[in-house]
Order: structure tokens, then C-alpha cells, then sequence
């Protein structure tokens, strides 16, 4: 399986728009919203050439910095730009080749690793499916890292109730309710011991399966589907170290809820 970088969209968007002038790159970029420091010294500024290798390092930086749902969104529109442009058949080519096209103005999956990675508008059902795919994982435990969780977190858990999971979910606001209906939960799926903890400190989503696979997760599991989200593996043996120790370090800190 290709890699979550290999399948991201936005190096292939870049390398066409830097076939653009480099005073119509950040024209095009400022219109997707997207921060970039256009100041040039008078060497940067000689040339085409030379400004535009002042301005690649910067995009890239600026681009990685959001959150998932906002790069999704400026990729969209630079694509859409790009093809107001003329260059709406080259860059459609290139996409096609890493499992993406542009349909109706948008980029859109072809390919079945990228549709299980990019979740459109209106695809609920579909970001279900494959959050209970992750979930239905786990042997021994799972890291539910959403500040913003509600009662359908139960209608998931739910189906892995089959086989002894040790849950913590760490959060941030719960609904009224979600207590009472975390005890009733418990009482009917006895299998599944359940820990609630909430802190500030996570603002993105993750999933931990068996503190071993971790997930990015762009939105919370009560909205995945309702608005543009990625659902990206954390590859990196690094980073799912990094994350799995910051996750335990916040744990062992945060206020515990009383189920």
C-alpha cells in the first residue's frame, strides 16, 4: 500500500502551480487563504526563477502547518484555480496517477487507498464504516483521543464489544448526559472496561489500537463525514512513539471523570 505522503494530493497541485509566473503564485494562493510571508530581498526578487525558490520552502511550510480539513481546502481551490488557468488536463493526469481527479470543480478519490483516506461532504456512513474498521482492530486496548465526543461513540464501541478492550478516552467537553449513558453502556457490554479522562491539551483526533497503531483522525468521530476530513495511519516509527508518550504523559495529568 502506498504511503499516506504518496497519496496526498499536494505536491502534484504545487509542481503545476510553480509552472505559473511567480506574480501569479501568490495571487493564486492568496485566494485559498493560505499565510504565506511574500517578502523578497533584492537578490530573491532578481528573478522569476529566484523568487520562486523563495517561495517554494515557505508554501510548503505554511500548507503543512493546517489542520487536514484546511489543506484539503486549499488544495481544492488551487486545483480549481490551476484549471481556470489552462492546466486543467495536465494537472488532471498527474492526479489520476496517484488515485485522485478533478470532477465538477473538486478534487475527487479514484482509487480505493485514497477514497479510504479522503471523506467528501455527505459521507457519513462511509466514515463510520471505516472508523469501526480501525476500531474492530484492537486484541487488548484502544487510545480514543476526540475532544468533542457525544453519544454516538457508544453506537461504535458497541461493536467490539465481543472481546475484553481496555478503553480511555481522553476529551475535553461532554454532553450532559454522556455519564449516565457511559454507566448504562457498561452495564449491557461488560467486556469493555472504559476510562474517561479530559484535558485541553490534544486539539486533533487520534486513534490508538493496542498502543502499537495510531490513527489521525481530522475530525471528531461525531462529525466524520458531515464536512471534508482525511483518516491518515501515523507511518512513522517516530512520531507514533512521540505521540504514544505524549498521550501517557497527559493521561497521568488529566482530570478524571467518574463513570
Amino acid at each position: 500500500m502506498a504511503s499516506t505522503s504518496d497519496l496526498d494530493p499536494w505536491r502534484v497541485i504545487c509542481a503545476r502551480l510553480f509552472e505559473l509566473s511567480s506574480h501569479d503564485i501568490p495571487e493564486v494562493l492568496e485566494r485559498t487563504g493560505l499565510i504565506v510571508d511574500w517578502s523578497l530581498d533584492d537578490r530573491q526578487d532578481y528573478s522569476h526563477t529566484y523568487r520562486k525558490r523563495a517561495y517554494r520552502p515557505r508554501i510548503n511550510t505554511a500548507y503543512h502547518q493546517l489542520g487536514e480539513e484546511d489543506r484539503l481546502r486549499v488544495a481544492n481551490i488551487t486545483a480549481s484555480e490551476l484549471v481556470d488557468r489552462g492546466k486543467g488536463d495536465e494537472l488532471d493526469a498527474d492526479l489520476h496517477k496517484i488515485g485522485w481527479r478533478m470532477y465538477g470543480g473538486r478534487l475527487t478519490p479514484t482509487t480505493a487507498e485514497v477514497s479510504e483516506l479522503f471523506f467528501p461532504v455527505g459521507t457519513q456512513y462511509d466514515a463510520y464504516v471505516e472508523i469501526r474498521r480501525i476500531l474492530q482492530k484492537a486484541t487488548t486496548s484502544l487510545n480514543i483521543v476526540d475532544p468533542y465526543v457525544d453519544s454516538s461513540l457508544f453506537v461504535v464501541l458497541a461493536t467490539i464489544a465481543g472481546t475484553p478492550i481496555q478503553v480511555r478516552l481522553l476529551t475535553y467537553k461532554l454532553p450532559s448526559d454522556f455519564v449516565h449513558e457511559a454507566r448504562i453502556f457498561l452495564q449491557q457490554h461488560n467486556n469493555i472496561r472504559l476510562s474517561v479522562r479530559w484535558s485541553k491539551e490534544f486539539h486533533d483526533r487520534f486513534i490508538i489500537v493496542d498502543n502499537e497503531q495510531c490513527w489521525h483522525v481530522g475530525a471528531s468521530i461525531k462529525d466524520a463525514g458531515i464536512r471534508v476530513f482525511m483518516l491518515n495511519e501515523v507511518e512513522d516509527s517516530v512520531n507514533r512513539a512521540a505521540l504514544i508518550s505524549q498521550l501517557d504523559q497527559t493521561w497521568t495529568a488529566a482530570n478524571e471523570v467518574s463513570i
